[in-house]
């Protein structure tokens, strides 16, 4: 009697499998989807997994279910998958190692970010939409559902992809989104993300303008703090300041964060705001008890 590897499958000597390539005494049952334990092999054609010595493959099986990276010259196994969407809803699907693959950080740093090849990876210089798209787009269709960023994601994104002003315009990131909406509401994955997040769009909006009026009142309480601090030009200075963003207090995991005051401020007029060695802008914060910023510097 014989059994081969990978199955219980006894049959007698005379009728003994024989390889499915080329003809050989087969020594084992491949354990991929595509033999399903049933078509026998050769010892030459055998490709054992990766980290158990006990499962066996043909190559075809084994290609398929450990792909290798497709990043030129590596030989790893491609565990990561591009998720980029194409307009017309085409997954890219790439396979690419932990090594060369990219990971797009649209959820947040306690998230998983998107995978993407070296050819998807550059998302700088993107238009606005495109960005919106291929977030909603990837975080809906991927094999692992991932629930679509807040408004402060979406901003957050489209700053570090260099949108620096629609980042901080709330309003029309959400418009932009409802337009989205509209143009992926034939797929069903993404209109059902969709609907599921519009709800907390809609209350961070809401949130956030009360957050705004806070950030214009601190603004123009900044501005008297600059005529008072700079008799000779802060009239000037004060008339040109404009609100960026207000960050209010937050407090997670037991850590206070201050309230953040973003403000434009001209390139020409940037020294006299900040006084000399940020004696100024340190004054200002410390009286307002939030710390302001210039728009544009690092968060």
């Amino acid at each position: 009697m014989v059994i081969l590897d990978g199955a219980l499958t006894p049959t007698c000597h005379d009728h003994r499998p024989h390889c499915q390539e080329c003809a050989e005494p087969a020594v084992f049952r491949c354990a991929g989807r595509g033999c399903r334990h049933d078509k026998a092999w050769c010892a030459r054609h055998r490709r054992q997994h990766p980290r158990d010595p006990d499962i066996s493959y043909c190559p075809s099986c084994f290609d398929v279910t450990f792909p290798r990276c497709e990043h030129p010259r590596c030989t790893d196994i491609g565990t990561v998958r591009c998720e980029h969407v194409s307009r017309e809803f085409r997954r890219c699907d790439k396979r690419m190692c932990t090594r060369h693959a990219a990971r797009w950080q649209v959820f947040g740093g306690e998230r998983m970010g998107l995978g993407l090849c070296a050819r998807h990876s550059q998302v700088v210089g993107l238009t606005a939409d495109e960005i919106i798209f291929r977030i909603i787009a990837g975080a809906a269709g991927g094999r692992r559902k991932e629930r679509l960023p807040s408004l402060q994601g979406f901003a957050h994104t489209l700053r570090r992809c260099r949108h620096v002003d629609l980042a901080i315009d709330y309003p029309r990131i959400h418009r932009m989104l409802s337009t989205e909406a509209n143009a992926l509401r034939n797929n069903k994955q993404a209109a059902t993300a969709v609907e599921r997040a519009r709800p907390d769009w809609d209350r961070q909006l809401t949130a956030l303008h009360d957050v705004s009026r806070e950030g214009t009142r601190l603004v123009e309480r900044l501005k008297g703090l600059v005529i008072e601090k700079n008799a000779r030009s802060g009239h000037e200075v004060a008339a040109a300041i404009e609100l960026a963003e207000y960050k209010a207090p937050s407090s997670r995991g037991g850590i206070t964060r201050p309230g953040m005051l973003f403000v434009k401020v001209p390139q020409h007029l940037r020294g006299l705001f900040i006084g000399t060695g940020g004696q100024a802008i340190r004054h200002y914060s410390e009286v307002l008890g939030v710390k302001v910023q210039i728009e544009g510097g690092r968060r």
